[in-house]
């Protein structure tokens, strides 16, 4: 018994770690904030936590192979918008409309992903010019919120289960399947060797290149299921819904124990931090702090979950 504790804690200490804080957390909002604990806050926590912790996957992935995704927001913003203003009319017209969102989606992780295999260019610079540039094309487009999701996007994945929705099964089969992708399939050990040093994972056999653009790909596509899970909550296409999204990923990425550095990180890690990036988005709403001061308290945890992360490596 022993040796098998061993064994786990020195793989995933920083992941069991970071699970008892979020239970500490957890416990010490509950008694500072008794509404917090209210079926129906819980609920709508509950809300909050999954278009985060869906897109952070997709963080995640990037940041173990040594990239980062700065387009997630973007994207979100990108799938409200065409939900909103472009889907068609009957079944034919939504599945149609959806296939095409995520051949978007697809094309968008590909540009991502071919940029840095085939340049020099640090995949911070790379993903940040695509999604200024895909913020210019939604804003050229529409510049204020407008259109409707349909509502039989918005029934099935706010189809309540008791205090869950359609969007936590979601959130939990992507999970599953991501946690075993990553630690069960040779994509996942490429993943990590191209971000541990992709010259000895090269050297190794590993198609650098084919990984880093399927990892890119993988990354826009969460993204866009996030973007179908915020668009059944808000009805409407927003052009900038999605840019907080971006900040709380890496947050929750970085809290999770990935680090920017590459080749570190567990799926499993990454939703803890999104379930305590959104406590205390919670929390802090329930204060009634303001938003200004919201993002102050969110760079200053991410900050510090930085340096703790770069001190452990």
């Amino acid at each position: 018994m022993a040796n098998i504790f061993k064994k786990y804690w020195g793989r995933y200490n920083s992941v069991i770690v970071v699970y008892i804080i979020l239970l500490i957390i957890f416990f010490g909002v509950s008694i500072a904030f008794p509404l917090f604990k209210s079926s129906r806050n819980l609920t709508n926590i509950l809300v909050q936590i999954a278009p985060l912790a869906i897109l952070s996957i997709g963080q995640t992935i990037a940041l173990i192979g040594g990239g980062v995704d700065l387009t997630v927001g973007t994207v979100v913003s990108l799938t409200t918008v065409l939900l909103a203003n472009f889907m068609g009319q009957g079944p034919f017209g939504v599945l149609a409309t959806i296939i095409f969102i995520f051949i978007v989606a697809i094309v968008i992780g590909f540009i991502n992903g071919f940029i840095c295999n085939e340049t020099k260019i640090p995949p911070l610079i790379v993903t940040l010019s695509t999604s200024t540039i895909l913020q210019g094309v939604i804003l050229a487009y529409r510049m204020s919120p407008g259109g409707s999701v349909p509502k039989v996007i918005s029934n099935f994945i706010n189809y309540p289960f008791g205090i869950f929705t359609v969007s936590a099964v979601i959130l939990a089969l992507l999970y599953i399947v991501f946690i075993t992708v990553m630690s069960r399939t040779s994509f996942g050990v490429h993943v990590y060797a191209i971000g541990g040093n992709p010259e000895f994972a090269r050297m190794a056999g590993v198609n650098v290149k084919r990984v880093r653009i399927i990892s890119y790909i993988i990354s826009a596509c969460l993204a866009v299921v996030a973007g179908f899970v915020v668009s059944a909550r808000i009805g409407t296409g927003i052009p900038n819904i999605g840019t907080p999204f971006l900040m709380d990923s890496l947050t929750a990425v970085i809290i999770g124990g990935a680090s920017f550095a590459g080749g570190q990180g567990f799926i499993a890690g990454t939703l803890a931090g999104a379930i305590m990036v959104s406590i205390i988005s919670n929390a802090l709403n329930i204060a009634s702090v303001s938003p200004f001061y919201q993002y102050i308290v969110k760079g200053v945890i991410l900050l510090v979950a930085m340096i703790i992360n770069s001190r452990k490596k």
